[in-house]
């Protein structure tokens, strides 16, 4: 076994154990101790591992790095039908040539996988996954904001957002949604996702929340805003009755699956 591949599985083992003593990684790996402890060493130089007597725990910089670097390459998430619907829909909504920007969380990673597909496309977004995504296609302009990352939800948080985007103007945003209630309104889990959206919003023409069926009829951490707060919803040909007849009865523009076949929008890439 080379020593590459050795170092690998010892990262794999410590991320499902968490700590491991010598003996344990000599006798599964086929190697003495002097050289389990050399591993640890250079592990340890990396901050992957802490070191003690006998044996190494892992470093928590260590297994967020990991990960990152998982989710990154979309090895950690879970594929999720409902919200893979809500990308298809997504995209059918996006012309050519358009700014838009796709927001934090995976509802936006299933919006840029379709997008991935096309060419011509001009994305402005603070999601790592998105900018993983679409970075390498060579057809599609993909600009990411800078300032500190947030490692649990794997987007960037601009020091000063209004400053960032003075100047800019985009066509379309698009938002994912923790909880949706009636009588709440819109409800986010996360409090640095509020001033993302309201700050985007307010350059840019359309603001889309895709918001999958299981959101509905659930309150979260913080209020964004009533029922009113967007014009376009995106969701689920499952979602709840009464939320279809509120958006219908309120005039705010509900696309589904469903809605799509007979009022679907063409783009160049279809001819």
């Amino acid at each position: 076994m080379f020593k590459i591949e050795r170092i690998q599985r010892i990262k794999d083992y410590m991320l499902e154990h968490r700590q491991v003593d010598v003996g344990t990684l000599s006798r599964m790996l086929h190697v003495s101790d002097a050289t389990i402890r050399n591993d640890f060493d250079e592990l340890e130089k990396e901050g992957y591992v802490t070191r003690f007597h006998g044996g190494a725990a892992l470093n928590a910089i260590g297994y967020q790095e990991d990960e990152i670097n998982n989710a990154l390459t979309g090895n950690t998430i879970e594929y999720d039908q409902k919200k893979a619907e809500l990308g298809s829909v997504a995209s059918q909504l996006i012309e050519e040539k358009e700014w838009i920007f796709l927001g934090p969380g995976t509802t936006s990673y299933y919006i840029a996988k379709t997008l991935s597909q096309r060419n011509n496309m001009h994305v402005l977004t603070n999601n790592l996954l998105v900018a993983n995504i679409l970075g390498p296609n060579p057809f599609i302009q993909t600009l990411v904001l800078g300032g500190q990352i947030n490692s649990e939800g794997l987007y960037t948080m601009p020091e000063d957002i209004q400053k960032d985007l003075k100047g800019f103007f985009l066509s379309k945003a698009f938002f994912s949604i923790d909880g949706i209630d009636l009588d709440a309104g819109y409800t986010l889990s996360d409090i640095n996702v509020l001033n993302i959206i309201n700050s985007i919003s307010a350059n840019c023409q359309e603001t889309f929340f895709a918001i999958d069926s299981t959101k509905f009829g659930k309150r979260t951490f913080i209020k964004l805003g009533n029922m009113s707060y967007a014009q376009n919803v995106i969701t689920n040909d499952s979602t709840p009755a009464k939320y279809k007849q509120y958006y219908l009865e309120h005039g705010i523009q509900l696309y589904t699956s469903s809605t799509l076949l007979t009022a679907q929008p063409n783009h160049p890439d279809d001819k």
